[in-house]
């Protein structure tokens, strides 16, 4: 084995459904582990995740926030390497992974694999590629330290800002051209190919599961629904989950 595949969660059951089955569908068999850190989910969205038997599942009883739940994810990695992908984002196709590691030792210089993001917040999720030894040896954290460094942002950017101080380098990812039809996120490209695909606020229009948000930077919840069932209803979509499908998407 020698890639570990993790993600938080918070009361997000479908999503999670479709990043682990696009996993299972597009990832080399054996060579791979996946880790969830769960943050506080109420239990009745947590029963598919127990019950499977490829899942390391880890149970915080609060939410730790993303950056933290990252570092449990290194600390109990078994992989030489690390890719944590949002847990409402999902694989698009098979040679995923041989791509990303190609793109990673592309540069001896290269630490680090993300997404590109605005000016303060130069890399986004959902995706991070890495090295264990390398964040562990030099005492890296993805948690949001504002206290000890001003560049640290609730997006794990302080990482960012560490490697270039070390002399290395970030390589980010680009968007590229969408696949789905109407849909509100991003689709990352790498090597030329749809790869990744992540929804807009797929996990913050609900709090703890019970309080929906009404509008988020001008995205309003109805929207958010709607493009959330249009991309569950994708035959590709439909095609990752199998023919039992899942009711949570609705």
């Amino acid at each position: 084995m020698h890639l570990t595949i993790a993600a938080a969660n918070v009361d997000s059951p479908e999503w999670a459904e479709l990043l682990v089955k696009s996993i299972r569908k597009f990832t080399a068999p054996g060579t791979y582990e996946i880790i969830i850190v769960d943050n506080g989910s109420l239990e009745r969205n947590l029963g598919w995740l127990r019950r499977q038997s490829d899942i390391r599942l880890i149970e915080n009883k609060e939410n730790l926030w993303h950056g933290r739940a990252m570092d449990q994810a290194v600390e109990a990695a078994a992989g030489q390497y690390i890719c944590v992908l949002d847990i409402d984002a999902h694989i698009q196709r098979v040679g995923w992974e041989d791509d990303l590691l190609a793109l990673y030792h592309a540069d001896p210089l290269t630490r680090l694999v993300g997404c590109i993001g605005p000016e303060h917040k130069p890399l986004h999720p959902p995706l991070f590629f890495f090295e264990r030894s390398f964040i562990r040896d030099h005492g890296l954290s993805f948690a949001y330290q504002p206290e000890k460094d001003p560049r640290s942002t609730d997006t794990a950017q302080l990482v960012y800002w560490q490697i270039l101080d070390l002399g290395y380098k970030v390589e980010r990812l680009e968007k590229g051209a969408k696949v789905y039809e109407n849909f509100i996120g991003d689709e990352i490209w790498i090597a030329g190919k749809p790869t990744i695909a992540h929804m807009w606020y797929g996990t913050r229009f609900q709090e703890n599961g019970l309080r929906p948000k009404m509008e988020l930077d001008g995205y309003k919840l109805f929207d958010h629904i709607k493009n959330k069932r249009s991309l569950f209803a994708q035959p590709f979509v439909r095609e990752i989950l199998g023919n039992d499908g899942t009711d949570a998407g609705t």
